[in-house]
């Protein structure tokens, strides 16, 4: 089956050509070959928004990864997005919470949620930094983003000085990966490591004892997937789509007040109460449903045009 995926670049890191790369890398093994736009293709895969116009016969679907919902933005931003979700033939969600925005927003359409996916294989801790951080510490923290104020590294950072705080007789650290953090404080245990390839990323995660993301209002972030497919458990907020992916394989915060799905100022996220937070000393991190290849069977009868 020939497919064309529009406006993915296999050659990027972000998070959707991650996906896609992936993605694309499972297609294959169940016969699929992947085309540019001027080629002959079955099957037109939006993500997003298109970068060409799907060839007049093939079916027209769009992976959505959420909407632009501040009020700067809605109508601007999210013009291409919009034109692509009324002029497909059948959406394809990262989560619950990203059907429901668009479909609060706009009106539902045909499709299904189908979360990111990645190979669930152990990575193994060869780098030698990383392989001190284990041998020197008791509990390691991560947290990853590219960060701004929707991320919260603020409140990670709180979470992480009070568990040191509660636990004296552990010797802990936090590393914070990605660019631009907006929130640092000086300690010789905080380790801010900026930008790292993705291979030492899932080292990082495969040494980690938690990871924290209490971003407010997140989709569906690859970073919580990846720390997950190492066995890495998440304490995430109650808000967005991040708890759809967590599930029991961590600690859900809850959010003083639930969303509504109104426009609003994301990147000044509301205060997010940490007083009551007790983390395990060990949990099960079941990953099963991230499994690319399920992801990957699941994609396979969309892209087939096997919908309900």
């Amino acid at each position: 089956m020939k497919v064309h995926f529009s406006n993915v670049d296999f050659h990027s890191r972000s998070g959707p050509n991650s996906f896609a790369t992936r993605l694309a890398s499972s297609l294959q093994k169940r016969g699929y070959e992947f085309v540019g736009q001027n080629d002959d293709y079955e099957t037109f895969l939006a993500f997003i928004e298109p970068s060409s116009h799907p060839r007049p016969g093939a079916k027209f679907l769009q992976r959505l990864d959420g909407i632009w919902f501040s009020p700067e933005e809605f109508h601007t931003k999210n013009r291409g997005i919009r034109w692509t979700y009324d002029n497909c033939h059948y959406v394809i969600w990262q989560t619950q919470f990203d059907k429901n925005m668009t479909c609060h927003h706009w009106r539902d359409r045909p499709g299904t949620v189908i979360a990111n996916g990645i190979d669930l294989s152990p990575t193994r801790i060869t780098d030698e930094n990383i392989q001190s951080l284990r041998n020197s510490y008791d509990k390691i923290f991560v947290c990853s983003s590219n960060w701004h104020g929707q991320k919260r590294l603020n409140a990670n950072t709180a979470l992480f000085l009070k568990y040191e705080q509660e636990n004296p007789d552990t010797k802990c650290c936090l590393v914070v990966m990605g660019s631009n953090p907006d929130y640092q404080i000086q300690k010789e245990n905080i380790f801010y490591v900026g930008n790292v390839s993705h291979e030492l990323c899932l080292q990082m995660f495969r040494a980690a004892d938690w990871m924290i993301h209490l971003a407010w209002l997140d989709h569906c972030p690859n970073v919580v997937v990846e720390a997950l497919s190492q066995n890495c458990p998440v304490v995430c907020s109650s808000s967005g789509g991040t708890k759809e992916i967590v599930k029991s394989s961590g600690i859900i915060v809850p959010e003083t007040e639930e969303y509504d799905y109104r426009l609003t100022d994301y990147t000044n996220p509301p205060e997010i109460d940490l007083t009551n937070i007790v983390l395990p000393s060990t949990i099960t991190v079941d990953n099963k449903h991230l499994d690319i290849e399920i992801v990957a069977d699941r994609y396979d009868d969309a892209l087939r045009g096997k919908w309900d």
